[in-house]
Formats: C-alpha cells, sequence, structure tokens
C-alpha cells in the first residue's frame, strides 16, 4: 500500500474518515458558495431544499420536442401492436362483392393481411377496398397457383376512408385478419 501515508494523530480536532478494506479514507463534504459564505450540496437527484437549484426546460427546448415526438411514436406503436395482436378474423366466401369486414366497418379499422384460399389452380381474384378504393391483392387467373395451399399477404394497413371491404372471384375465399368496427 505505496499510496497510504501515514500519521501520527495529535491532540485537537478530529477528522472525519471512513474505513474501505482496512485503510482510512478522508471524507470530504462539499460546500457551494461565494468566498466567506457556503451552501451544502446535498446528494441525490431533486433533493427538496431552499438551497437546491432548479432548471426548467422552454417548451422550445429539443428535449421537450423530442419528448412529444417520443409519446407520439409510443402511442403508434401500442396502437399497431393492439391490432396486431388482438385482431379478429371474418371469413369471405368466393364470389362475393365488397363484403364488409366487421359489422360496420369505419374509417381507422386496420387489416393485418389476407389469407387467400384457391379452391382450384385457376382461382378467380382478390380485391380489397378502402370504402371505394379498390387495390388487387391477388390476380388469379388460368393456372396462377400451382397447388391449393393457402397463403396470406400481409398488408399492415389502416382505412382512410370508411370499412374495409372484400371482393373475391369464382373458386376463392379468404380471411381477412385486423380489428374491425362491430
Amino acid at each position: 500500500m505505496a499510496d497510504n501515508v501515514s500519521i501520527t494523530p495529535g491532540s485537537g480536532a478530529t477528522v472525519a474518515a471512513d474505513d474501505i478494506g482496512g485503510v482510512l479514507h478522508q471524507r470530504i463534504k462539499l460546500g457551494l458558495g461565494a468566498d466567506g459564505s457556503a451552501t451544502d450540496a446535498l446528494g441525490g437527484a431533486g433533493a427538496v431544499a431552499s438551497g437546491v437549484q432548479r432548471v426548467t426546460l422552454a417548451s422550445d427546448d429539443p428535449a421537450v420536442t423530442d419528448l412529444a415526438a417520443i409519446e407520439v411514436l409510443l402511442t403508434t406503436i401500442s396502437t399497431r401492436l393492439t391490432n396486431e395482436l388482438i385482431g379478429e378474423y371474418e371469413t369471405v366466401a368466393a364470389s362475393q362483392t365488397a363484403q364488409v369486414l366487421g359489422g360496420t366497418g369505419a374509417t381507422g379499422d386496420y387489416l393485418a393481411g389476407v389469407l387467400i384460399v384457391p379452391a382450384t389452380t385457376s382461382p378467380g381474384n382478390v380485391i380489397i377496398l378502402d370504402n371505394a378504393t379498390s387495390i388487387t391483392i391477388f390476380a388469379g387467373g388460368a393456372l396462377s397457383v400451382v397447388d391449393l395451399k393457402s397463403f396470406f399477404v400481409p398488408l399492415r394497413m389502416t382505412s382512410v376512408s370508411g370499412a374495409w371491404k372484400i371482393t373475391t372471384g369464382a373458386n376463392v375465399s379468404v380471411i381477412g385478419i385486423g380489428n374491425f368496427s362491430a
């Protein structure tokens, strides 16, 4: 222990120390202030006392803006997880036109994806509609599939103009998976 300095205690003031591993370490108390005065520095974040300084962020500070953006992002992520993990399904038989997913369907409904179930190797098409905008997700047609295995089309879409609807051609049924308004 070459760094230790041996002293012979004399008479007078007592020095605060802490015994760590058999070695006494002098304890020092931190005080802040102008010459001739001092305020004890308090340990621990957010201690409540008249001498504790506080910091307030301006509303236009980037840290405040970032917290608001983080809150929006977390809300979006929470909604997406809820939609995907607590989804429901709706079956649509072959040869249906614009069948609404859910009882009534509405703007904001979430369509995670569609399971396409061909009945022949030449099934009809599958179209999804966001109320009025139609999107072909499977064209179908002669020999469009090589076997009768079902396959999933991931969509992860939120309706912006009304209920999700599905139109199916001949010899193809589907299962729409998502969260739909009752």
